[in-house]
């Protein structure tokens, strides 16, 4: 029939990878002035458009890339905190590539989104500690959501002494 949805198919590594490279350049080897603006952004709850997507069935997709830090623990959540944990999940997010390892992707089949849960942004302040990872949201195509996400760092086992966790 027409009217029947048909169902998009998603290279969610592809994705991983793009998106991976698009942070990378855009917050930690692109200007610094470019990054402190779309931080401000997506810090007031702002999508921003980082990139169009032109692969597979994704021709001309726009990335965009929001921000939860409501479970952010501690004082002075600013650019310095979100820099810390970014590069920390990047650099275990490209670590996994190269090393070939499974990226556990976790999939909420009911609003289409996928949480990246084993490549998470550590990073310890003192006695504070925060986790980030990423959520994508594919339930608004052809717009693909990259959402970063602060979590309750109660919430992971790995969160400890001798955690990995980059100092900050």
């Amino acid at each position: 029939m027409a009217d029947e949805p048909t169902e998009t198919d998603i290279d969610l590594i592809q994705i991983l990878g793009t998106a991976v490279e698009i942070l990378r350049s855009g917050f930690i080897t692109g200007p610094k002035d470019r990054a402190k603006q779309v931080f401000k952004k997506i810090k007031r709850g702002d999508s921003v458009k980082i990139a169009t997507l032109n692969m597979r069935n994704l021709d001309k997709a726009p990335l965009n890339l929001t921000l939860d830090y409501s479970e952010f623990v501690g004082p002075g959540f600013g650019f310095d905190s979100f820099m810390a944990a970014l590069t920390s999940m990047l650099g275990h997010t490209e670590a996994a590539f190269k090393q070939k390892k499974d990226l556990n992707m976790l999939a909420n089949e009911d609003n289409n989104e996928i949480v990246m849960a084993a490549l998470p942004g550590i990073v310890q302040r003192g006695e504070q500690t925060n986790v980030m990872l990423m959520n994508y949201s594919f339930s608004k195509m052809p717009i693909i959501v990259l959402k970063l996400m602060f979590f309750d760092p109660t919430q992971f086992s790995f969160v400890g002494e001798g955690n990995g966790a980059d100092k900050a």
